[in-house]
């Protein structure tokens, strides 16, 4: 009996020491961020597909140089942020972050970003216009100048995208999931995304910019949850969406209603600077702790992000809206940059057709991303420095004179933003921008039976076209012909004969 009690002891002690080894040994592994010090880039006249060679060639050259003495397993190259991401034990970070060409080690923790938030449903006119885009000045844009955010693509990183839902059907140019659920097809298992989605470009007047398309990048699983090295994959996706950095598909404007509460981390920022460098606007919601006293979050804190504050219905500052001033070694920054409706927001939820209202910075930085779409379709040279002024300069003061840190330069007035860029435009670089379109919808989506991004924006180039004196005709008759290829002087071709048709109309 004895001798079974000690065979059963020493059978249970094995078990548990392999059991306690295994687990040591796993816990002893960490997915780490090693990012390197940043190399220079010149941006005098760097293109997108310039910028993302660079970073990968950079990225690279500086892991071929690094050495360690032991192999890292799960490697991601993070080019986006000179960065990489492996899976290894502490000895490993310690022995990166020694390395003189090395800027920072950090854990990739998984956090909880989207947070469970109280949603109202909502019933009633599901086609009436809703306040927030009223607010911004958008309509008047669709229905005077017939600007809808044509031909124009908007980077979206949530928790994904309902694509059933009817204000949402035909507005999703590309999707990938990077979360370990990794669904094949667009999905919203929280409800954050979709309603995000649908107030950047949202039918049945949800949206600011309906006529825009999205580029969606699920990063926050079913919990509202991610870490910093998914993150990062999918800004870098952003980037470069069908991995040929020679194709020019990248959305001109980002979404980013997400961040940390933590202003000064600085986990993403070599990130967002490179996406300012590829000519991507990074607007970002400026964080909902308010009420706590707490400042705008992070990435949404970086001088070189576009923080966006809400207001009510009322025109004042929600009261959970975050505000600034924020301090980068030790220089003060007057953060947020820019004001937009975010309180009793109404928009798409992620179970079939219907409606939700919900609150937060969240729902204020759509109708930012949306109305930089709504610019750049009147003029696609716009870069994002350009619409960042244009639109502050024409916003609607409603704090301290000037820029505060509250409203920032105050609520977005689109219309009068449009009327800038109107008085400088130019109809060539719309004939310029739907050849980049042609082969980006090729990259994302293939050849299209019936298109959805190219052909409303060859609609509106001819209709434009069209209604050009004789002089200006000419003028860009000569420059597309210069300067183009058949693609845009079929166009060009089709403006003629709708101008000379006019003509012979109002001729009889």
């Amino acid at each position: 009996m004895n001798k079974m009690k000690t065979r059963l002891l020493h059978c249970l002690f094995i078990i548990f020491f392999f059991l306690f080894s295994f687990s040591a040994s796993y816990a002893a592994e960490t997915r780490y961020i090693v990012r390197f010090k940043a190399a220079p880039i010149n941006m005098e006249r760097t293109s997108r597909s310039d910028v993302v060679s660079f970073l990968q060639e950079n990225l690279q050259s500086n892991m071929d140089t690094i050495k360690l003495r032991t192999p890292l397993k799960d490697v991601q190259p993070l080019w986006v942020a000179n960065s990489f991401a492996f899976t290894g034990t502490a000895e490993q970070a310690a022995e990166f972050e020694k390395n003189p060409m090395v800027a920072e080690v950090v854990e990739s923790k998984y956090e909880i970003y989207i947070e469970p938030s109280q949603t109202t449903p909502v019933r009633g006119n599901s086609r009436a216009i809703q306040w927030g885009v009223e607010r911004v000045k958008a309509p008047k844009l669709w229905q005077k100048y017939k600007i809808d955010g044509t031909g124009v693509i908007v980077g979206v990183l949530d928790t994904g995208i309902n694509p059933d839902h009817p204000a949402l059907r035909g507005k999703i140019l590309a999707f990938k999931d990077f979360t370990n659920e990794k669904s094949a097809k667009p999905i919203d298992t929280r409800g954050h995304g979709s309603h995000v989605s649908g107030t950047i470009a949202g039918g049945n007047g949800l949206g600011v910019a309906p006529g825009a398309k999205l580029l969606v990048a699920r990063v926050f699983d079913s919990n509202g949850g991610t870490s910093p090295d998914t993150l990062i994959a999918a800004m870098q996706w952003m980037m470069d969406p069908d991995g040929n950095p020679k194709t020019n598909d990248a959305p001109r404007v980002i979404n980013n209603s997400w961040g940390s509460p933590n202003s000064n981390k600085t986990t993403y920022w070599t990130a967002v600077e490179n996406w300012t460098k590829a000519k991507i606007l990074p607007v970002f919601s400026a964080g909902n702790n308010g009420k706590k006293g707490g400042k705008v979050s992070s990435p949404g804190a970086f001088p070189h992000s576009w923080a966006v504050a809400a207001v009510t219905s009322e025109n004042t500052l929600a009261a959970f809206s975050s505000t600034g001033p924020i301090y980068w070694q030790d220089k003060k920054f007057i953060k947020p940059d820019i004001a937009a409706p975010g309180a009793k927001i109404i928009s798409c939820s992620h179970k079939g057709s219907e409606l939700v209202s919900k609150n937060g910075t969240s729902m204020a930085a759509p109708h930012a991303a949306g109305v930089a779409a709504l610019l750049l379709q009147a003029d696609p040279s716009l870069t994002a420095k350009e619409i960042i002024r244009i639109i502050s300069s024409t916003a609607l003061d409603l704090g301290e004179k000037g820029k505060d840190s509250k409203f920032g330069f105050g609520l977005i007035d689109a219309e009068k933003a449009l009327k800038v860029v109107l008085a400088k435009a130019r109809l060539i670089a719309s004939y310029q921008h739907y050849e980049e379109m042609l082969a980006t919808e090729e990259a994302l989506s293939g050849i299209q039976t019936t298109s959805t991004l190219t052909a409303p924006l060859a609609k509106y180039i001819v209709e434009k076209s069209a209604e050009l004196s004789d002089k200006e005709f000419d003028a860009l008759s000569d420059e597309v012909n210069e300067s183009c290829s058949s693609s845009a002087q079929n166009l060009l071709k089709a403006a003629r004969a709708l101008r000379t048709a006019r003509k012979v109309h109002q001729a009889d």
